[in-house]
This record gives C-alpha cells, sequence and structure tokens, in this order.
C-alpha cells in the first residue's frame, strides 16, 4: 500500500501536467470601450452609475488598478495588434490627423496605417487555428470604422490582416446608439459559428466617444435621479458628468450582459476568457479622472491609466485584484502564450505575457513602460512629450514646450492655455502621488538622469522619430502658433 501511495504520489505531477496539456484553448472574448476614464464604471468607485455585468466580470475575475493604453485610439490599436511601441511604428498619433499650425517645433511625420505584416495579431491567431472576427472600431489603417471596409479588395481586406469574419452592424457612420448594439450581435452571431473551434472575437465599441448617442428611456432614468442632461451630445465640461454619459455606459453594459449570458447558454463561459478594457483616459468634457491627473490625449495618469477586467474561470481568482503595470503591447504576447501560438520570428515584440499575473504565478518579464508622443494635440492640452515608468517613478520629458492648462476650458475655441518655451522634465513617484501634483525632478538628479538615460536609449532601440526646432515659428510671437491653429470640437476619432 505505501509503495502504491508513493507511486501516485510520483505520478500526479505528470498527470496534472498531461490534464492542462489536453485542455482545450481558450476562446478570447476582447471588449473595448472608446474614450472610458479609468473610474468610470463601479469596478472603479463610480456608484453613480449601473454596470451590473461589469461588475459581474470584476467579482468572477480580476481587477487591474495599473493597466494602461496609449493617450489616444489610433496609437493604442496600433500597439494591441503589433505588441510593439508607437515609438517602433511610428503610428504615434491618430491617423489622417495633422496639426496645421506653426508652433516651436515640427512634428515628424507619423504612420497613417499599419500593413498586416505589422498588424498582426490575429494573423499569429489563425496560424495557431483561431477563427477571428471583429466588428466596429478599427482606426489603424483606411477608416475609422471597419463597417466600411468590408468590401474593399474583392472582401479580402481583412483577410490579409487574419480575420475571418467582420460585421456590418456597426454602419459607416456609427448611429442611433453608437452602433453598441449592431457590433455586440455581429459578434454575438460569430461565436454561436465558432463553437467548436478556439475563437478570438473582438467587439471594438465606439462608446462612449462623443458624440453621444445614448437610448432615450435610460437618460430619463439618470435624470430621474437628479443629474442633469447634456445640452450637446458632443458633451459639455461645465456641465460634466451628464446623464446622458451614464445612459451611454449603462447601455454598453447591458449589451456586455448579452455576450455574457451567450457564453453562458452555449456552455464556454469556463474556456473562454473575456477581456474588456479602454483604449485611452477619459475625455474631460465627459467626466472627471480625479483623484488622477489630467485625460484623454495627455501623458499624466488620467489620460492613460484605463480600466482593465479579465474572467478566465478556474484560472483566474474570483474577486481577484493587483497594481501590476500592464499596458497595450503586452496583448499580443499574452494572446499568444493562451493560445498556444508561435511568435512571429520576424516581428520584435515590445509586450510580455501577463498571463501569469492572471494565474497569480509571477509579474510579465518586463519593468518598464514608455509612450511616446512627439506631436501636438493642443485640443487635449498637449505638447510633444515621452515619458518612461519604472519602478513606480514617472518621468514625463517635454521636448522644446509645455501647455499650462490651468484655468483653461475646453469647450472655449482655442482655450488651450499658456505655452511655456523650453525644454522641461517631470518626476512623480506614483505609490506615494498618483495624482502627480507633486514634480520631483529637482530633488531627485539621479533618479532623472537614470530615467533620462533610459529613455535616450529607448529612442534609439526603437529608432524613434523625434521632433526637431520650427525655424518658422514666430519667435518674435509666442502666441502666434494659437491664432493659427484650426481647433476642432474632438478632432480624434
Amino acid at each position: 500500500m505505501r509503495l502504491l501511495s508513493l507511486l501516485l504520489l510520483l505520478l500526479s505531477p505528470f498527470s496534472l501536467l498531461r490534464s492542462l496539456a489536453a485542455e482545450p484553448r481558450p476562446n478570447i472574448v476582447f471588449i473595448l470601450a472608446d474614450d472610458l476614464g479609468w473610474n468610470g464604471i463601479r469596478p472603479y468607485g463610480n456608484r453613480d452609475v449601473d454596470t451590473p455585468h461589469l461588475d459581474r466580470l470584476a467579482r468572477e475575475g480580476m481587477t487591474f488598478h495599473r493597466a494602461y493604453a496609449e493617450a489616444q485610439c489610433s496609437p493604442t490599436r496600433g500597439a494591441f495588434f503589433s505588441g510593439q511601441w508607437p515609438a517602433r511604428t511610428g503610428m504615434f498619433a491618430v491617423t489622417a490627423e495633422m496639426d496645421p499650425f506653426a508652433a516651436p517645433l515640427t512634428p515628424p511625420p507619423h504612420a497613417m496605417a499599419l500593413p498586416p505584416a505589422t498588424a498582426s495579431l490575429a494573423l499569429m491567431l489563425r496560424a495557431a487555428g483561431y477563427t477571428n472576427g471583429l466588428s466596429g472600431k478599427w482606426h489603424i489603417a483606411d477608416n475609422y470604422n471597419a463597417a466600411a471596409l468590408r468590401a474593399r479588395d474583392g472582401g479580402k481586406y481583412f483577410d490579409r490582416y487574419g480575420f475571418d469574419f467582420v460585421g456590418e452592424g456597426a454602419n459607416a457612420a456609427p448611429e442611433k446608439d453608437k452602433s453598441v448594439a449592431g457590433i455586440t450581435s455581429d459578434m454575438l452571431g460569430f461565436i454561436e459559428r465558432s463553437r467548436g473551434r478556439p475563437f478570438f472575437a473582438f467587439l471594438s465599441h465606439h462608446a462612449p466617444h462623443s458624440a453621444l448617442e445614448p437610448p432615450a428611456a435610460l437618460v430619463e432614468k439618470y435624470v430621474a435621479r437628479g443629474i442633469r442632461r447634456s445640452s450637446t451630445p458632443q458633451t459639455a465640461f461645465r456641465e460634466r458628468p451628464t446623464a446622458d454619459y451614464y445612459a451611454t455606459l449603462e447601455h454598453l453594459d447591458t449589451h456586455i450582459g448579452r455576450v455574457l449570458a451567450l457564453l453562458d447558454h452555449l456552455d464556454l463561459a469556463r474556456n473562454t476568457v473575456v477581456i474588456f478594457t479602454s483604449d485611452n483616459g477619459g475625455l474631460n468634457r465627459m467626466a472627471d479622472m480625479a483623484p488622477l491627473r489630467g485625460n484623454k490625449g495627455m501623458p499624466y495618469e488620467g489620460g492613460v491609466r484605463v480600466p482593465l477586467l479579465v474572467r478566465w474561470p478556474g484560472r483566474i481568482a474570483p474577486g481577484s485584484s493587483n497594481t501590476v503595470p500592464v499596458h497595450m503591447v503586452d496583448y499580443y504576447p499574452t494572446f499568444a502564450a493562451l493560445a498556444g501560438a508561435k511568435l512571429p520570428a520576424a516581428q520584435k515584440l515590445d509586450g510580455a505575457s501577463f498571463v501569469p499575473v492572471l494565474t497569480g504565478t509571477s509579474r510579465p518579464a518586463r519593468d518598464t513602460l514608455y509612450w511616446h508622443m512627439p506631436t501636438y494635440t493642443t485640443p487635449f492640452g498637449r505638447t510633444p512629450c515621452s515619458v518612461i515608468l519604472r519602478d513606480g517613478w514617472k518621468l514625463i520629458h517635454y521636448f522644446g514646450d509645455f501647455l499650462d492648462v490651468t484655468g483653461a476650458v475646453p469647450e472655449n475655441e482655442g482655450a488651450y492655455g499658456k505655452l511655456i518655451l523650453g525644454a522641461r522634465t517631470e518626476l512623480y513617484h506614483l505609490a506615494a502621488d498618483p495624482g502627480e501634483t507633486s514634480d520631483l525632478a529637482a530633488k531627485n538628479p539621479a533618479k532623472v538622469a537614470e530615467l533620462t538615460s533610459a529613455l535616450k536609449q529607448f529612442w534609439a532601440d526603437t529608432g524613434a522619430a523625434l521632433p526637431t526646432p520650427n525655424p518658422a515659428w514666430r519667435h518674435d510671437n509666442p502666441q502666434w502658433w494659437k491664432r493659427a491653429a484650426a481647433p476642432r470640437a474632438d478632432r480624434a476619432k
């Protein structure tokens, strides 16, 4: 009997390994909101909005408190699909967006499109046996909406990127409810048709990006609670947050509930990783990111920190949370690890798999995050800069000017704040100061030197394009650039 017990004990690890290896590879459902700030939903403390299905994801999965994206949509999507820093791909600004005015610096040109060889995440999954579906926002090439490109190249446009299905529920111009229902219906059909083999379903929502298009009944629900209506679908800073904004978030949550219900109905929930996050920080005309500083488009935490909920029954401890920093470049290697896929030999990946974080075994195999934003995004209060985050220390390097937006009101056309000339370096310790209120650069010259050196090495390693002095800038009138600007209500799709 003792001999038999010892034999069983010795064999049990091998039996466990065989059992794990025999489990089918998980399906991946990736739900991406647009312009949803880190604190917009109940799992992150917003008690004024009802998001029961996102609450369920948090209750049954893991809540990340240090999840990061890029500060705008195209750079985030480029990082997601490529697993590479925007400094490497050149997609460090919104596609087709150009600042037309003369400023102290001339920004480098940015990529208007990422080719399939770079944006190869779905191709990698396809090679591993996954079937891939997409509906909603695209915005890394040719058009910001995937539905508008379905017929391109004889219907083969998205096949080149590795997608087997692209939905039409999001029409060429999102309408009525920001296409939330249509995008969801597209992907529900895709999931039903794809069961029996592993799938990747990407619900790339346009909500809650302005203009807001919430259901009227939901708006009235929040008005009845004493929350004001929006005077304009584009939203207004002085009114934030409004019933229309909360109604938009609840509407999005309702349709996330449809996805979760279908996975339950098809008995797929246990073998499906469900991920919910956002493409950048919130728009400050909609909501305040406090206590974080900044908003969409800015290098501060309010511009780049996003909500992230992940559910994987049986692998992720229910109701768990962590403060491990993860970034959009990490999804590519994470999905590869989930799928048992081979990483492309010719494509350098900047991210690291965070599957060990999900399963509670270790941290990602990298300790530093970078952002490269060498362009002007003046409606969002940003001038050219680069950022490094390591061990809780965050350094922001402004290349040649800085906008002090204190007191600026976003909807006042051209009220971008005061332009301060000269290169500028800021240093923050996020553990003690998550709101980035105390610049510690002057008190920590050694840390500034260390992080600046690492940032310069990053530029060299990625071939980062840098801004240059603009000889046409009117040095005799430093406010000239402001009058020459061509502001729009919300330039970034």
